[in-house]
Parts: structure tokens; C-alpha cells; sequence
């Protein structure tokens, strides 16, 4: 018999972005899902499925290694030049870091719960103008 090495994350799952619960920079979607689940590989997989207002449903798959790392776009999803880094900071609890051709443009503090029912995303940027600019999502689990 195999044994996992160690305990799911928290974060693994299927979230539903609360929309009147959360603080928007731009406008808002109409539906925001986020799925994270641990692969056979020791990656984590997350499939983001987001309805704009006024457009189509879009799907995008990004992994990364479950202790933490370069995050992998295989669908060349990611604007060009956009590198994303995962860190596990403790059980549910992420800090993913973007950069745009190397420089860091924004970070987004991802924390489930304790009863593992929610999850905050804290994206903190600047805006065209230089000034800090913060954005909260708030999830529900499926």
C-alpha cells in the first residue's frame, strides 16, 4: 500500500468567487470558479473558469509543484512575458508573486479558513498611475 508523504492541502477543491462579498479594482465577472486539485505528478492544478459581464466563459490551467514553485502555463494562457511564483507559506495558507519580464508587478495572498468553508485572495498592485491598488476575493467552497 502507498502512502502520500503528506496531507492534502486545504486549498484543494472547487471555489465559488462571491462577488457581492468581495472588493473589485475593474469590473467584476459574472461567474468566477477556481478547482485546485494535487496530481499524481506532486503538482498542484488549479482550472480557473471566469464569465466576464459581456463575454464568453474562458478556462485556464496553471500547475505548479505542491511544496511551491514556478508556476507551469501549458495552455500559454499567461500574457507573454508574465511569470507567476507559488510559495506555500503553511497549510492553506499562499503567497503567489507575478512578474512582468522579471520585475514583480503584483502579489496575491491566497488564506482558507480554519473550517476550510472560505477563501480570501488579497491582489495587491499599482495602477496606471503608480498607486497602490488592492483587490479582495472572497470564495466558498463547493
Amino acid at each position: 500500500m502507498v502512502m502520500p508523504l503528506r496531507a492534502a492541502d486545504r486549498i484543494t477543491g472547487t471555489w465559488k468567487l462571491d462577488v457581492g462579498s468581495s472588493k473589485f479594482v475593474g469590473s467584476p465577472p459574472k461567474e468566477h470558479l477556481e478547482t485546485y486539485s494535487e496530481l499524481a505528478t506532486g503538482d498542484i492544478q488549479m482550472v480557473l473558469s471566469r464569465t466576464q459581464k459581456e463575454g464568453a466563459p474562458t478556462t485556464t490551467r496553471l500547475t505548479w509543484p505542491a511544496h511551491g514553485g514556478v508556476v507551469h502555463d501549458p495552455e500559454s494562457a499567461l500574457p507573454k512575458g508574465e511569470t507567476v511564483i507559488e510559495t506555500l507559506l503553511g497549510p492553506g495558507d499562499w503567497l503567489a508573486i507575478f512578474l512582468n519580464d522579471g520585475k514583480q508587478v503584483a502579489t496575491m495572498h491566497k488564506v482558507i479558513s480554519q473550517d476550510g468553508k472560505a477563501m480570501v485572495q488579497t491582489i495587491e498592485s499599482v495602477d496606471s498611475h503608480g498607486l497602490p491598488v488592492e483587490q479582495v476575493q472572497v470564495f466558498h467552497r463547493q
